[in-house]
């Protein structure tokens, strides 16, 4: 009894909230009195009188099975009543129980259904518990599954229709991480075959006098290699599986190597400090240079150069490319590091790109547990970084 009044007493808040007062008064047979400094109010009909209910006096001896309420409450007897006082603060409550349901002169019967009642609402919420379970592992996978962990499968828990749905979802898995592993390995069997007749073409080529449609011819080439070479390393970095060759260097000099002799005719700015990281380098060497690559295509109608950036910071690092062209719009943002993603064809066909490059990048940084990220500026240009952890 006592713990089923403070339970009451919680619901009621701090202050005493008479909305929520009134419909514990219309479930159970209780009225609630509340005397504070903003006014006094009741549930009941009338007011309960306070100097009458102190001069009554609580017999122990005829009621023992409520001395344990008189620990937590002060309790009196009046008339037919059974009332039960606390103090919270300024507001004191007052619990008037009625007789005439069998509670207060001892009747079990009260008590008996208010309990059965909160057992039965407390089987309630967890049989709704353990029938929504399913679902909500359904709908967990389903986003696991739609954001990209072909690997996660939905645990069953039941044989019902609930079961079957289950075994439905992880078969539909099942054939999109099968179909995606044959678009792969389709990929990049035609992207290894597609080297040998390159190979042929450019040694022809070789044998052509110079003239102005061989210089165009071998930037067709030359396109087409390093599109198969972005190909087929975006696919092998693509599965869970791909070994990094990681070895301990200072990514200062891997960065300044790059700057001095694939980019040596190109003016870059560079704010660079020594770092020591453990990193696949072939795969970081070509990281950076698709960020330079582009910074530079972007900023060509710009007086400023683009500028790149080496930074460590707590227990990582990042590396900032930062062009100087038209910028990007927001809504492109989130779509540019997907394969073939073009914000702009007509620029990607001024540029030469095909939409692979930040691709590649975002399964190399995926590969090295780091991330990678943009910070577009509509009127200065944009800024690509990636942040790796640093070495132990």
């Amino acid at each position: 009894m006592a713990h089923y009044i403070e339970l009451m007493e919680q619901e009621l808040g701090y202050p005493p909230s008479q909305q929520q007062a009134r419909q514990i008064s219309r479930n159970i047979p209780v009225d609630i009195h509340v005397f504070g400094p903003d006014g006094n109010w009741s549930t009941g009909l009338r007011q309960l009188d306070r100097s009458q209910l102190l001069e009554q006096e609580f017999d122990r001896k005829k009621r023992p099975g409520l001395n344990r309420l008189s620990k937590r409450f002060n309790v009196r007897r009046f008339d037919d009543q059974l009332v039960l006082q606390t103090r919270e603060g300024e507001y004191e409550v007052y619990f008037q129980i009625y007789d005439r349901r069998g509670i207060g002169r001892g009747g079990p019967f009260g008590l008996i259904l208010i309990l059965s009642i909160f057992a039965i609402l407390l089987l309630i919420y967890y049989a709704t518990r353990a029938l929504f379970k399913p679902i909500q592992d359904i709908e967990e996978g389903v986003k696991r599954i739609g954001d990209g962990d072909l690997g996660h499968r939905i645990s069953k828990r039941r044989n019902d229709q609930l079961g079957d749905l289950t075994d439905s979802v992880n078969a539909m898995a099942d054939d999109i991480s099968n179909m995606l592993e044959a678009k792969r390995q389709m990929l990049l069997g035609i992207s290894h075959e597609l080297r040998s007749p390159l190979t042929r073409s450019r040694v022809n080529l070789e044998l052509l006098p110079d003239s102005s449609a061989k210089t165009e011819v071998k930037k067709d080439i030359d396109a087409m290699e390093e599109l198969i070479t972005e190909l087929l390393e975006s696919e092998r970095l693509n599965s869970r599986h791909a070994k990094l060759q990681i070895d301990y260097i200072d990514i200062l000099d891997l960065v300044s190597e790059l700057l001095s002799t694939e980019f040596e005719s190109h003016p870059i700015e560079s704010d660079l400090q020594s770092v020591q990281v453990e990193v696949d380098v072939l795969r970081i060497k070509l990281l950076v240079r698709n960020l330079l690559q582009n910074a530079i295509k972007y900023s060509s109608d710009s007086s400023q150069p683009p500028i790149i950036r080496l930074n460590e910071s707590g227990d990582g690092f990042s590396i900032e490319v930062e062009d100087h062209g038209e910028g990007i719009e927001q809504e492109h943002i989130r779509h540019l590091t997907e394969p073939f993603y073009r914000a702009d064809p007509s620029r990607q066909r001024k540029t030469g790109g095909y939409g692979l490059g930040l691709y590649l990048c975002r399964q190399i940084i995926g590969a090295h547990n780091g991330q990678i990220g943009l910070t577009p500026d509509r009127s200065q240009g944009t800024e690509v970084w990636f942040r790796l952890p640093l070495a132990p």
